[in-house]
């Protein structure tokens, strides 16, 4: 298990480690599951190019930036729960989807209240609520 994993799941230890900044693995982690360069990650969570460059440098992200990673690790896991493990989750989440009227989880994700859209119909779909 990732300290990401263990961060999504724990709502004490993300805040501990949101205000200390993430580490940069856990952006790779991210990115890994994602299967999706990191620079376009960066794009998805609204980090300029030369920010991560220097966050890759010092090792550790912000706490607004963090904040972001912890929020699309959390609709990983959500999705993989949902839609049957990480390849579904990984389709699902890249694909658009009719219950955000066609539109892509991911890049709905990008602001908080869109997040709460995508995480509201990963519920649905999880308990089998129609979509």
């Amino acid at each position: 298990m990732t300290n990401l994993e263990t961060v999504v799941h724990d709502a004490g230890k993300a805040e501990r480690q949101i205000v200390a900044g993430l580490e940069w693995a856990e952006a790779d982690h991210l990115a890994e599951w994602l299967e999706m360069p990191i620079s376009r990650l960066a794009e998805l969570l609204q980090i300029p190019a030369a920010t991560m460059t220097r966050r890759k440098a010092q090792g550790r992200f912000a706490v607004d930036e963090s904040e972001r990673i912890v929020r699309l690790a959390r609709l990983w896991f959500m999705a993989c729960e949902a839609v049957g493990g990480p390849p579904g989750a990984r389709s699902w989440l890249k694909r658009s989807q009719f219950g955000l009227a066609n539109r892509v989880p991911v890049e709905v994700a990008r602001l908080e209240v869109g997040a709460r859209t995508v995480e509201n119909l990963l519920q649905r779909i999880h308990y089998g609520v129609l979509a």
